[in-house]
């Protein structure tokens, strides 16, 4: 395989990409500035985490059906139904801060995001044939993270001449802009899925990825919402700093994206997968051990690049074990095993940072390094893909 793999697309699948580009930029900004903005207002860090966790745990019980669904209405009105409710949840954060309204915001963003997460894949998904997945996901994936560093940048910048809310609010421009990216996607209705039974079968084939990416969620929500605000408390950073320090992240690992798919053609997905989530998880529990803030964030961004580089990976050797009518659901019902334990996580995460700046990190390691020994126990002696019945 060669990077010609990453020509030919359609015009939908880069419209897609485009859509992935924008969506992270919006994205980042909110989840960079919106610690700082409940800071601000006089949160303590859990009234912060009590926000955060209500809003994944919304998303995680819609995702319960929220597959199919998506497979019902279609893909396409479902992700635009998705982001609306995002828009919604995030002028109401934007406009009425008080704790009460910024949860009912945060429970619309959540319920919205279950809605547009595993119907973008599912379009995404359709555009590509099975053997070429793991480029146009790759490809996806490695834009929308270079759009997350320009976030990233402008969320760390822009405090320095607007407020935190100001800064907040420019998400309320730039979630419209998908909304017509996805207008000018051709409609999929994916009719096969709406008779899709749930079998015991099925279930028992999404527990396999949904076990290890539980842990995985539980361990973020512990450490990684609170990082940035770490990162002022430990060291004093200044929030430029850790914004340019958050983008640099995103730029390599951007860049990094593009050439994954060949490594894991290489040594195929599951050794990808493990090698670099398993050398993630030495790395957080060092952090909180780094004597300053240069050390801290070198390990910082070595780790993330090692633990998020390989989500298309993951998510492109997943849908190899299941028909196209099942993605979208196997995807919500995998994703809501992260979702709810990352929002468990996020709550207790909240609690732990209060009493101590150390221990929320070596949880998440602890959890991390689980999570790859399952996933190495469950698909070990997986060769390659899982031949597809699509």
């Amino acid at each position: 395989m060669s990077l010609q793999n990453y020509r030919g697309f359609t015009r939908d699948a880069w419209l897609l990409v485009v859509y992935s580009f924008v969506s992270w930029l919006g994205g980042n900004v909110a989840w960079f500035i919106f610690p700082f903005y409940l800071k601000s207002l006089g949160y303590t860090y859990a009234g912060i985490g009590t926000v955060f966790s209500l809003s994944t745990l919304a998303q995680a019980s819609v995702l319960l059906f929220s597959g199919p669904l998506g497979a019902k209405l279609g893909y396409k009105r479902t992700v635009l139904l998705g982001v609306s409710l995002i828009f919604f949840g995030r002028l109401v954060q934007v406009l009425y801060p008080t704790m009460a309204l910024l949860v009912i915001g945060g429970v619309l963003v959540g319920i919205g995001m279950a809605f547009e997460g595993p119907s973008f894949m599912a379009l995404l998904s359709g555009e590509v044939s099975d053997e070429r997945r793991h480029y146009l996901f790759s490809l996806s994936s490695a834009v929308g993270t270079i759009g997350s560093a320009v976030g990233l940048i402008l969320a760390g910048f822009l405090p320095r001449y607007l407020t935190y809310r100001e800064v907040f609010s420019l998400v309320l421009l730039i979630i419209p802009m998908r909304l017509i990216l996805v207008a000018l996607v051709k409609s999929v209705l994916a009719s096969s899925e709406k008779s899709l039974s749930i079998s015991r079968e099925l279930l028992l084939r999404i527990g396999r990825f949904a076990l290890p990416s539980a842990l995985i969620g539980l361990g973020a929500g512990v450490a990684i919402p609170y990082v940035g605000l770490w990162f002022n408390q430990r060291f004093g950073t200044s929030l430029e700093s850790i914004g340019w320090l958050f983008a640099v992240q995103q730029f390599i690992m951007g860049l990094g994206t593009f050439l994954l798919p060949l490594i894991a053609d290489r040594l195929g997905s599951v050794k990808t997968i493990v090698s670099f989530n398993g050398s993630a998880s030495i790395l957080i529990a060092a952090m909180p051990f780094s004597p300053t803030f240069y050390v801290a964030a070198l390990i910082y961004t070595v780790r993330t690049i090692l633990m998020n580089i390989v989500n298309p990976i993951w998510n492109s050797f997943m849908m190899g074990f299941f028909r196209k009518e099942e993605r979208s659901t196997a995807m919500a019902l995998n994703n809501l095993s992260w979702t709810a334990t990352f929002g468990v996580g996020q709550y207790l995460g909240g609690r732990l940072f209060d009493v101590s700046l150390t221990w929320p990190f070596l949880i998440t390691a602890v959890l991390y390094a689980l999570s790859m020994a399952i996933f190495w126990g469950i698909f070990g002696r997986t060769k390659g893909y899982k031949p597809s019945r699509a």
